[in-house]
């Protein structure tokens, strides 16, 4: 199966409420650890290996040709591993949690869910079978910039692969009502990634007074400082790995105007410098 469009391959694209796409390259075999999932996400693995470790510790890979199915609402650890002299490369599709609402879907999830066992973390498919190829590759066309049709039909495009992987058995679940002070600020947040997000800007979106928030975020082990920066430094690291744009373009699109400053929050998150994602070769690096 190709890679898709060059239009498609170095870019991160989307709709609102709808969903984003990607065509992910990287250079080195990287462990990044602790990537907070608030969209479901199917992952076809095109050259290399990829490794999902759950927060349950489970395991799922995919080699070459086959598909990952990701459910939001938690926290894992990737393993890209590059194919031998070359790359890891995948194509990837988000799920925006207002198209998981669509009534249907959910009635039709809701009769899967009465014959299977478990919410699972992850599931690999190992046959995709050309039916929900073709779905996934549409979705994406559609969702590049020149997709040329109107949102109503994308979100029918998008919607399709959900359907097809309910014909593999996979359910999807919105993101829960009663998601944590984090992740809805992880959902601002990503929205607009270079803003300024004082603590009054957020306390005043989420209706809540500052103290409020900061004693909610306490309680869930973190602050805001931390969920702004986490957000910033997993968008960049999509950017690295989705686009050809300068790693100082980067760092202006995430909200640093300082390159330097940028490398260093990011070597301390992930444990290995910006220009390591997409370098072919490295000095070894402990993950």
């Amino acid at each position: 199966m190709n890679a898709g469009s060059p239009s498609q391959a170095r870019e991160v694209c989307g709709r609102p409420h709808i969903g984003l796409t990607a065509h992910v390259v990287q250079g080195n075999e990287l462990r990044i650890a602790r990537i907070a999932l608030d969209r479901s996400a199917l992952i076809f693995v095109d050259r290399g290996v990829k490794t999902v470790v759950a927060g349950n510790g489970e395991k799922f890979v995919a080699a070459p040709g086959q598909a990952l199915v990701l459910r939001g609402d938690q926290s894992v650890d990737f393993i890209n591993a590059i194919a031998p002299g070359g790359t890891y490369e995948a194509r990837w599709l988000l799920f925006d949690n207002a198209l998981l609402l669509d009534e249907g879907y959910r009635r039709d999830c809701a009769a899967l869910r009465r014959t299977t066992r478990r919410r699972a973390p992850a599931r690999v498919i190992r046959k995709s079978g050309t039916a929900l190829q073709a779905a996934f590759e549409a979705a994406r066309e559609v969702l590049s910039p020149d997709g040329g049709v109107p949102d109503a039909i994308a979100r029918l495009r998008v919607l399709e692969v959900l359907y097809w992987l309910l014909e593999h058995g996979i359910a999807l679940e919105p993101q829960a009502a009663h998601s944590g002070i984090a992740a809805q600020i992880r959902n601002l947040v990503s929205g607009e990634v270079e803003a300024e997000w004082s603590s009054a800007f957020v306390s005043e979106r989420l209706a809540m007074s500052q103290a409020t928030l900061r004693r909610r975020l306490s309680a869930e082990g973190t602050s805001l400082t931390e969920v702004i920066a986490d957000v910033r430094m997993a968008a960049a690291l999509t950017m690295l790995q989705a686009t050809t744009r300068p790693v100082a373009d980067i760092a202006l699109a995430v909200g640093y105007e300082s390159p330097s400053r940028f490398s260093v929050r990011f070597r301390k998150r992930f444990g290995f410098s910006p220009s390591v994602v997409r370098s072919g070769s490295r000095a070894h690096q402990s993950l």
